[in-house]
């Protein structure tokens, strides 16, 4: 029996075919593994429990998600890195209407 495409070692835990994002999804949810983990962190942290009844998941599948995110850290960094770049080359992090610079009138 050979690994199925986005097989994973967690049990809540998937890849997404096709998704831009290297990281885990919930399994059966459109929900980043990372989205959870930040729920718990933050000015107004969660706990485990708050934050499985917040988005309707197993306990289990917050733990899980929480150690994904740990192990790996450096995948969830590249991935916000790009995002960024992706925005700034894109354009998306400037007002439309933002003066030139230099016009500020010193």
């Amino acid at each position: 029996m050979g690994l199925m495409a986005g097989h994973t070692p967690y049990k809540f835990l998937e890849q997404r075919p096709g998704s831009n994002y290297r990281q885990l999804f919930l399994r059966g949810r459109n929900l980043l593994a990372e989205v959870v983990y930040r729920a718990m962190m933050g000015p107004e942290p969660r706990t485990p429990d708050e934050v499985a009844q917040d988005y309707g998941i197993p306990r289990e599948a917050v733990d899980e998600a929480v150690d994904y995110c740990r192990r790996h850290a450096d995948v969830l960094q590249h991935e916000r890195e790009d995002v960024l770049t992706d925005i700034r080359q894109r354009g998306l992090d400037t007002p439309p209407c933002a003066p030139a610079e230099g016009m500020s009138g010193a």
